[in-house]
């Protein structure tokens, strides 16, 4: 039933390029995993210790991030159409052809990132009240959390793609 939207695949994807070409297990490199994930989570902590909320930039964010989403598929869109160009040279070169694949799973994964932080975004800028003021204060700051985490992992992922692509088309 949920076949046609699952991003199970996206995400597997994704996590697969964040390995180190010299290694041989299957676990995520260790440097890639503090860069996209204990860093975010890290500042993440610091805002909501330090009360620092974005709350009142949401909209601005919900906006940026649009923007950068729409980016990326047309990005996708030209990766795809420029595929068959770059396979055919890949064909020379089987790291170029694994870069452009590994490229593609980063764009996909970041345009799904968007997509849920949109949604958080616009579930973070709703005030959410409950009769018991703990069970609010809680949400609200799960939410922020997980608002933050996602901000600043899509913005690291974003860099990757950007520099990803940089080093493919500069190698041209």
């Amino acid at each position: 039933m949920f076949s046609r939207i699952n991003f199970i695949k996206i995400i597997k994807a994704h996590l697969k390029t964040l390995r180190s070409l010299n290694q041989t297990s299957n676990l995520i490199y260790w440097n890639d995993f503090l860069l996209f994930y204990l860093i975010p989570i890290f500042l993440s902590i610091l805002l909501i210790y330090f009360n620092i909320s974005i709350k009142t930039q949401v909209s601005n964010l919900i906006a940026a991030i649009s923007i950068l989403g729409g980016f990326l598929f047309n990005l996708l869109a030209i990766i795809y159409n420029s595929m068959g160009n770059l396979k055919s040279d890949a064909l020379k070169n089987e790291i170029k052809k694994k870069y452009v694949k590994e490229i593609h799973s980063n764009i996909s994964y970041n345009i799904l990132v968007s997509i849920f932080l949109i949604i958080l975004l616009i579930i973070f800028n709703i005030d959410i009240k409950f009769n018991d003021l703990s069970i609010t204060k809680g949400i609200n700051i799960s939410i922020e959390f997980c608002t933050t985490f996602l901000l600043s992992h899509f913005f690291l992922t974003l860099l990757m793609v950007l520099n990803r692509i940089y080093i493919l088309l500069d190698k041209e």
